[in-house]
């Protein structure tokens, strides 16, 4: 973040090191708002965190106040239905954080696996490929939590894994076309050179075979 006066024509030696003075000033502030402004947010945090579990800590205090209530009074039944009631909810918001993380992770793991499969994918394609892939793509977990993978085609699991699928499509005549570093002359693309024999990109190939139509 430093700036080289010196190569500013026409500055004196006093005026270059006022402004390195000046300029490394500035920096200093900045950096020291930067590290205040984040010392800040995580303090912000922090207190409402605090509150939150203040306030449940409270809620949780007059629930049990009340239930004792009850079974002083005798009403031992509305003590058992208020101690169902909060059991109830208590296993509702634990299965919700349960399912609200498991979505997280099912995400997460699926885009790492979409990322991989994608990477296979030839530029020209990519924005066409997508959609059919996402598809084809299944993610779940077995008995010991670990990532399970399925692609399918057809209504039938062709591979189980990011490489299985690259050596599943490079065998698949409609697949060909769209993965890199296939030689995709037997899957109906055009083969073209330009000057000098270099291949075209599929976008120029396809426009030479429009070209070629006319």
């Amino acid at each position: 973040m430093s700036i080289d006066y010196t190569k500013i024509a026409g500055l004196t030696a006093e005026q270059i090191a006022e402004l390195t003075d000046l300029h490394q000033t500035d920096v200093t502030n900045l950096i020291d708002n930067r590290d205040e402004i984040k010392l800040e947010k995580i303090g912000v945090q922090g207190r409402l965190k605090a509150s939150e579990e203040a306030l449940e800590s409270a809620r949780l205090a007059g629930i049990a106040a009340e239930e004792l209530r009850l079974v002083d009074s005798g009403k031992y039944t509305e003590a058992l239905a208020l101690r169902e009631k909060e059991t109830i909810a208590a296993i509702a918001q634990a299965n919700e954080s349960a399912s609200t993380a498991r979505e997280a992770l099912t995400s997460r793991d699926r885009g790492d696996v979409m990322n991989g499969v994608m990477g296979l994918i030839h530029d020209d394609h990519q924005w066409n490929s997508r959609a059919m892939l996402e598809n084809m793509l299944e993610v779940g977990y077995n008995d010991q939590q670990q990532l399970t993978t399925a692609f399918k085609h057809n209504g039938e699991v062709v591979a189980n894994g990011v490489s299985e699928f690259k050596s599943w499509a490079g065998e698949q005549e409609s697949f060909k076309r769209i993965l890199k570093g296939v030689d995709s002359s037997g899957a109906g693309t055009l083969q073209a050179s330009g000057a000098g024999g270099a291949k075209l990109t599929l976008t120029q190939q396809s426009i030479a075979a429009n070209k070629s139509q006319r």
